[in-house]
C-alpha cells in the first residue's frame, strides 16, 4: 500500500456550495473536525486537474468526528438518514447535506457492512473502495488528506482499489459495478491487481439486490459517455448475472461498440431513452424484443411505468415511419405510437449519427419533416378526438360493448384516412349506414401498410435531443 500522509494541493477553487460551507463552519466552531469527502470532492479535483472550472453541485458530503446525536443537536433541521451508520442529513437552504461520523468496517458479507465509529479521517478513508474516492479536504484549514494517492491516480489515469483489492470487493460486490463506472467515466486504466480481483468478484454479483444494480446502471446511463463503462461491463463478465439478454449483442465486439456509440448519442438527460437504445439490440422481432426487455427490466425491478415506457419504445422501434409514406399512413403511425414519436426519432437519429451516413440522414430528416407537418396540423389520432362518442352510438341503437368499440375504431380509421370526415353528422351518418348493412369493420386496401419502413441512420438528422 502506498501511504501519503498529506498532499500539497491548491484547494482554493474547489467551489463547494455556501450551504455546505455553513455546515462545516458550524461543526468546526463547535470543536469538531469537518471534512469534505466523496464524489463531489473527487469530481472537483478531477475537473481542476483537467483545467476546467468546478461545476456547482449540492451533492457535497461531510465526514466528521461528531457523533450523530451531536450533529443533530447543532442544527435546527436534520433528517435521520441512517443513524445506525452514523449519517445525518443537515438541511441548509432547502438542500440536505449528508454528514457522517468517521467510520470503520468491522464485519462485511459482500452486501452489507457492520461499522463502528472511528477517531480519525484516515481511518474513514481507509474503508473506502478506490483511491480516487479516498481523498478528504478540510475547508477550515485548507488541509488535503490523500493517504492512498488518489490525486496521483487521477493524474496518471489509474483505477486502484484501496489496500488489498480482493478484500475491498469482498466487502461489497457492488464495488465491481462502481469500479466499472468510474473507469468508464474518468477514462481510467485498472491497475493490474485491481483488474484481476474485479473480474473474479464479478462472478459474485448475484448476491446484490436488484435495486442497487439498477441504480448503478442508471448512473452509468446518466454519464456523458456511458459506452465506456457499458463496454467494460461486457469485458469484465458483469453481464452474465443481471443482464444476460445483452450477452448475445455483446458477443460481436465491433457491432456492440457501434451500438454503444448510439447510446452515447442520446442525451444524457434522457436515461430511459438511452436504456431503450441499449435494449433494441436484444431481438429483431418487435414483440420478442419487448418481451425480452420486459424480463430484463423486471429482474432489475424497474417501476411498472418505466418498464412500460421502455417496452413501448423497443417494440415500436421498428417498423419506422418513412418519408415515402402517405399522409394517411403517417397519421396511422402517429395514432399507433402516440406520444412516443419524438423518442422513437431520437432512437433512430442516434443510430444515424453513429454510422455517419449522409444519405440516410437526409432520409430521416425528410421523415421528421413529414411527421412534424402532420403533428402541427393537429389531426384526430385517438378515439377521444372523434366528433362522436359512445353515447351518440347508443342513440343510434347500438348496444354498449365490443361491437361499439369496433364501430369507434372503424370511424377513427376513416378519419385517419381523411381528417375532414371528423364532423359529427358525417360520422353519425356513416355509423347509421354501417349499422344498417351490418358491416362494422373494413378491409384494408392491398399494400396500405407498405410505407411502414425503418429509416436508416445519419449525421444531418434534425436535433431532437
Amino acid at each position: 500500500m502506498r501511504a501519503i500522509e498529506m498532499t500539497s494541493f491548491d484547494t482554493t477553487d474547489l467551489a463547494p456550495p455556501a450551504g455546505f460551507i455553513a455546515v462545516v463552519e458550524a461543526l468546526e466552531d463547535a470543536g469538531y473536525e469537518a471534512w469534505a469527502v466523496g464524489g463531489a470532492l473527487r469530481d472537483a479535483v478531477n475537473r481542476r486537474l483537467a483545467g476546467r472550472a468546478a461545476i456547482p453541485t449540492p451533492d457535497w458530503d461531510v465526514a466528521t468526528n461528531a457523533h450523530p446525536h451531536e450533529v443533530m443537536s447543532l442544527f435546527p433541521r436534520t433528517v435521520p438518514l441512517g443513524i445506525e451508520h452514523g449519517t445525518v442529513g443537515v438541511v441548509r437552504d432547502g438542500i440536505v447535506y449528508e454528514t457522517t461520523t468517521f467510520r470503520q468496517d468491522i464485519e462485511t458479507d459482500g452486501r452489507h457492512a457492520v461499522v463502528r465509529f472511528a477517531s480519525s479521517i484516515e481511518d474513514d478513508l481507509a474503508r473506502r473502495d478506490f483511491t480516487i474516492n479516498a481523498m478528504a479536504w478540510r475547508p477550515s484549514t485548507g488541509e488535503f488528506r490523500d493517504p492512498f494517492d488518489g490525486h496521483g491516480d487521477l493524474v496518471n489515469g489509474t483505477l486502484r482499489a484501496v489496500g488489498e483489492p480482493a478484500e475491498r470487493f469482498a466487502e461489497d460486490y457492488l464495488r465491481v459495478l462502481r469500479g466499472l463506472r468510474f473507469a468508464g467515466r474518468f477514462d481510467l486504466e485498472m491497475e493490474d491487481e485491481t483488474r484481476v480481483a474485479l473480474i473474479e468478484a464479478a462472478t459474485r454479483l448475484g448476491g446484490l439486490s436488484a435495486e442497487r444494480v439498477r441504480e448503478e446502471l442508471m448512473k452509468v446511463l446518466g454519464d456523458p459517455v456511458p459506452s465506456s463503462a457499458l463496454d467494460l461491463y461486457a469485458e469484465a463478465g458483469a453481464l452474465q448475472t443481471w443482464f444476460p439478454e445483452l450477452l448475445a449483442p455483446a458477443a460481436d465486439r465491433s457491432s456492440w461498440r457501434a451500438h454503444l456509440g448510439s447510446v452515447d448519442r442520446v442525451s444524457r438527460h434522457r436515461p430511459l431513452v438511452r436504456l431503450a437504445r441499449l435494449c433494441v439490440a436484444v431481438h429483431a422481432d418487435p414483440a420478442e424484443r419487448r418481451s425480452t426487455v420486459d424480463a430484463l427490466l423486471g429482474r432489475l425491478r424497474f417501476s411498472n411505468a418505466d418498464r412500460d415506457r421502455v417496452g413501448r419504445l423497443v417494440e415500436r422501434y421498428t417498423p419506422f415511419v418513412s418519408p415515402l409514406d402517405s399522409s394517411a399512413q403517417i397519421r396511422s403511425w402517429l395514432a399507433d405510437v402516440r406520444s412516443d414519436w419524438r423518442d422513437l426519432f431520437r432512437l433512430h437519429i442516434a443510430g444515424v449519427r453513429t454510422h455517419g451516413d449522409a444519405r440516410a440522414g437526409r432520409v430521416i430528416a425528410a421523415a421528421w419533416r413529414a411527421v412534424h407537418e402532420q403533428v402541427l396540423a393537429g389531426p384526430p389520432l385517438e378515439l377521444r378526438d372523434l366528433a362522436v362518442d359512445g353515447s351518440d352510438l347508443v342513440r343510434l341503437g347500438l348496444d354498449p360493448g365490443p361491437i361499439m368499440g369496433l364501430m369507434l375504431e372503424e370511424l377513427l380509421a376513416q378519419v385517419l384516412e381523411d381528417p375532414e370526415r371528423n364532423e359529427r353528422q358525417v360520422l353519425l351518418d356513416e355509423a347509421a349506414r354501417l349499422i344498417e348493412i351490418g358491416a362494422l369493420g373494413r378491409t384494408p386496401a392491398p399494400g396500405s401498410d407498405a410505407g411502414s419502413r425503418p429509416a436508416p441512420p445519419s449525421d444531418d438528422a434534425p436535433d431532437v435531443r
